[in-house]
């Protein structure tokens, strides 16, 4: 058995979690009676699955031989995801027999990591799991492994502590010279007083007052004494359970050294070198030993170091003139060895990452990291042209011909906030305008933002993985300064901090110095940008909207793809209804990616579809599309007609399917549906919306009344209507689920679903 060292007392015998070994593990699946249990090889991780199970009764189980485990290992360790619905129990093979190893454990949805006692020599462990509630679950195997409980104490009792004053790297304040920067990435020395009355002013004052709330609240932290081998983390899907409840470094010490330099407030300006000396002396710039394991090439990409190296440059920039020659050497020594190097081993290494977000994003620590570099180190110029070309490589596939992208409008804003920051250092240093160096299919991504904005300002659709209702970070301000009569500047005073509300993503998102720097001087007050009629031939979106009277709007809005869209759901055909700004029939987003009932957002049946169902009642999916599945139409300010063929996302059971939106007044809207399956199944028309409606089953019809309005469905096709609370939203708060359901028969199907929509 080989061992897979995370560090000295402890080492992993299972990697699920490497897509090269996983699927040579000697692992015997054995489903439970009658349970389609089956296995599934992903990317970070080991799946099982089953669709259905009676509640109480083993779903199914994973063995695996252990048999020649070094005997001074006393702890199993077990990594696993496991759902509320299930519970997991592992058990020791002895002498012929299985033995517990301790009581279930029900799951939480969220990784764990469970310590049981080795006990007597072994020969297999096994899991095995029950479910606790009918229907289909997914659990997920991390890794398991071994550990020696008392190395490990020793191991932690070992670890240095480190003093706040940073002796011989810090200055003492007493020594400090004038304010001097490194490089001057996003502003010199002679801009701050510009800044400081950018923070007085009326556009800008509130926002600086949350970055400065921010800054000051972290001045309670004591960062020292949480460095370890590895950053602080909030992603938990890959993070050792004793290093979880850590905020990670990346957002407060930029923010204390901007509000430092604007208000000449030393105390934060020392702040934040103290945490760029706590990652100097942090070992790697990654979340935990997973990505570091012996023998195993298995990372989840250099998301934390991209981050790192951006922090450690803007501060190092800003406030070198604070350190010592000594510490300035170390800063430049770790941004190579423990970010920069990686970042490139990743560019050169996954070539996919220039076709989706990740490739843009990583070349802003690329750029920022190597420009600070440059003038001690001149030979790095050539890689940061490098990293300049691949930034521009990558924006250009990202970017469709319409301005859109394929992850959706959540993807787009993180992805244009490190984008932007990124290229405007670049152009800053190379004394070039900023115009010159933007991606030329940007200049079309107005169309985009409009199109996929919700209809309050600042908001956005939930396409795709989106987990945030409006729009994230500083993308819009910067894009409303890049392209001043586009429609970033109608919306970009919403998407300021005072404005947009706190959210988990802000603990490492470096959200709003950006913007403060290099938005624009003044902003317009925020206004609704959705146009009346839009269509992204290349993304595949189609909106309208529409006013019933003056004042009162209905949008609908229609979602396809590109093909093999990043970050998509299998949601195509799904429409979506928000009545003035309220959103009605909803898109239920994306949750924390370190909360297993995320995969399950993505199914089709939890989307505005209508979808086929086993014999058994199962939900019948759709699959990745390999081909555009693009919406098309026409509309006005009164009429709407959109149509999409299906069929591709549905050949595996349909041989035609296709759904048409027709409106002939804004007050009115039928959807038809047309198709014929392969072979007859039930046919269930999904709606998911916040809140009940009241089902008349005599008229086949159900009404849904929300503030401001009432919205009437009839379904005559439909044999029944029904509807649950059904899972969650974005918001991790309830959703309920509208069937309107036609049984099985004659394959061939039309059906008309109507609509009425009426402003109290």
């Amino acid at each position: 058995m080989q061992l897979f060292e995370l560090n000295p007392a402890e080492s992993i015998f299972a990697p699920f979690h490497d897509g090269h070994i996983a699927p040579q593990l000697p692992l015997t699946v054995t489903p439970g009676h009658g349970v389609n249990f089956r296995r599934d090889n992903f990317w970070d991780s080991t799946k099982a699955r089953w669709d259905d199970c009676a509640p109480g009764a083993v779903a199914g189980s994973f063995s695996l031989p252990v048999a020649g485990l070094p005997m001074r290992f006393d702890r199993y360790v077990f990594c696993v995801v496991v759902p509320a619905e299930v519970s997991v129990e592992f058990f020791a093979c002895r002498d012929g027999g299985w033995a517990s190893l301790g009581a279930p454990i029900h799951g939480n949805s969220l990784r764990m990591e469970l310590n049981l006692p080795v006990g007597a020599p072994a020969t297999a462990v096994r899991a095995e799991f029950t479910a606790l509630q009918p229907g289909a679950q997914m659990v997920s195997l991390q890794w398991w492994g071994v550990a020696d409980s008392m190395l490990l104490e020793r191991l932690e009792q070992a670890r240095p502590a480190y003093d706040p004053a940073w002796a011989g790297l810090i200055l003492p304040e007493a020594e400090w010279p004038e304010v001097k920067f490194a490089r001057g990435l996003l502003f010199a020395e002679a801009d701050l007083p510009g800044l400081r009355a950018r923070a007085a002013g009326a556009t800008w004052g509130g926002h600086f007052k949350i970055i400065e709330e921010r800054a000051r609240q972290s001045l309670a932290r004591q960062p020292e004494k949480e460095i370890g081998d590895y950053l602080p983390w909030s992603d938990y899907r890959y993070l050792r359970e004793r290093e979880q409840g850590l905020d990670p470094w990346m957002a407060e010490p930029v923010l204390c050294a901007l509000v430092g330099l604007v208000r000449n407030d030393r105390a934060l300006m020392r702040h934040a070198l103290r945490f760029l000396m706590c990652f100097v002396h942090t070992k790697h710039w990654c979340q935990s030993a997973e990505s570091r394991a012996r023998g195993s090439t298995w990372d989840q990409r250099c998301f934390l170091e991209e981050m790192a190296v951006t922090t450690c440059a803007l501060v190092f920039d800003w406030l070198h003139f604070a350190l010592t020659e000594r510490a300035r050497d170390l800063v430049r020594v770790a941004i190579w060895d423990k970010g920069l190097s990686i970042l490139q081993r990743d560019m050169v290494k996954w070539e996919y990452v220039y076709a989706i977000n990740q490739g843009p994003w990583f070349c802003r620590a690329r750029i920022l990291g190597g420009l600070v570099l440059e003038p001690a180190w001149p030979r790095v110029r050539s890689y940061v042209e490098q990293a300049h070309a691949d930034m521009q490589e990558g924006m250009a596939n990202y970017i469709l011909p319409d301005g859109g992208v394929d992850e959706g409008v959540g993807y787009f804003s993180v992805t244009l906030h490190a984008v932007l920051s990124g290229l405007l250092a670049y152009a800053r240093a190379r004394s070039r305008p900023v115009a010159e160096v933007l991606p030329p299919r940007l200049a079309q991504s107005g169309h985009f933002v409009a199109v996929m904005s919700a209809m309050s300002p600042g908001g956005v659709l939930l396409d795709g993985d989106n987990s945030n209702d409006r729009f994230t970070g500083d993308a819009i301000a910067l894009l409303a300064a890049c392209y001043p009569q586009d429609v970033y500047a109608r919306i970009a005073l919403a998407t300021l901090l005072q404005l947009r509300g706190n959210t988990y993503y802000r603990q490492y998102m470096i959200d709003g110095p950006f913007a403060f720097i290099a938005g624009p001087e003044e902003l317009p007050d925020p206004s609704c940008i959705v146009p009346t009629f839009g269509v992204l031939p290349h993304t595949g979106q189609l909106t309208s909207r529409r006013e019933i009277s003056p004042g009162r709007s209905v949008r609908l809005h229609l979602s396809g793809c590109k093909a093999r869209a990043s970050h998509t759901h299998f949601d195509k055909g799904a429409f979506t209804l928000e009545l003035d700004e309220l959103p009605v029939l909803i898109d239920r987003g994306m949750i924390r990616y370190d909360d297993i009932r995320g995969f399950a957002l993505k199914h089709t049946h939890l989307h505005n579809v209508l979808a086929p169902e086993t014999a058994d009642g199962m939900p019948v999916g759709q699959p990745l599309p390999e081909v555009p599945i693009i919406p098309e139409g026409e509309g006005d300010a009164r009429r709407l007609r959109a149509r999409i063929d299906l069929a591709p996302v549905w050949a595996h059971v349909m041989t035609r399917c296709g759904r048409e939106i027709v409106a002939e007044t804004p007050a009115e809207f039928t959807v038809h549906d047309r198709g014929e399956l392969r072979e007859p199944q039930p046919l269930v028309f999904h709606l998911h919306t916040r809140g009940s409606w009241t089902i008349d089953a005599a008229s086949k019809s159900a009404t849904l009344t929300v503030p401001g309005w009432t919205v009437t469905l009839r379904a005559p096709w439909a044999e029944e209507i029904r509807q649950r609370e059904d899972s969650i939203d974005h918001r991790y708060e309830p959703v309920w689920h509208l069937e309107c359901r036609r049984p099985a028969g004659s394959p061939a199907f039309d059906l008309a679903t109507h609509f009425a929509v009426t402003p109290a």
